[in-house]
């Protein structure tokens, strides 16, 4: 009976604690986003790894990590939902500003998909974030990007 109850609580304990994601809705994308990259050396590191990429790619990858890194410090990246359907993209590298458009949708399942012709991609509420999701056959990987609200 203790191991029934021990196994119980356990199940409970770890159902509650898995951070869960949400269904997107239209009416929770009001107002403007800023993408975040959330990644470091380490995520690198293993991504590399998995991709099994060649030595001397490995050299050149690593060895650019610190731009990259420095590089994403100037990139300022803000969505804004319109009702349409279409999503204007502010974009500020390095003090120059440009504004591109693109179309999103929400899919059958809750997801945000951000490009019409790329549903790889999904984005799905943890929280008060919107975090990016790479479909990896019938599961979903967590990508090292999410967005927060601005205003």
């Amino acid at each position: 009976m203790k191991y029934i109850t021990l196994s119980l609580l356990l199940v409970l304990f770890i159902g509650f604690n898995v951070q869960s994601q949400d269904k997107v809705k239209e009416r929770d994308l009001r107002g403007q986003w800023k993408m975040v990259f959330d990644f470091d050396e380490d995520y690198i590191e293993e991504e590399l790894e998995k991709e099994d990429v060649p030595w001397l790619g490995r050299i050149v990858a690593e060895s650019v990590t610190g731009i990259v890194f420095n590089i994403l410090d100037e990139v300022d990246i803000k969505f804004e939902f319109q009702p349409d359907h279409k999503l204007k993209i502010f974009v500020d590298v390095f003090g120059e500003q440009t504004v591109e458009y693109a179309y999103w949708y929400i899919d059958s399942r809750g997801a945000l998909v951000l490009d019409e012709d790329d549903d790889d991609d999904v984005w799905l509420f943890e929280g008060d974030r919107l975090v990016a999701y790479e479909k990896h056959y019938r599961s979903l990987k967590k990508q090292p990007v999410y967005l927060v609200r601005v205003n």
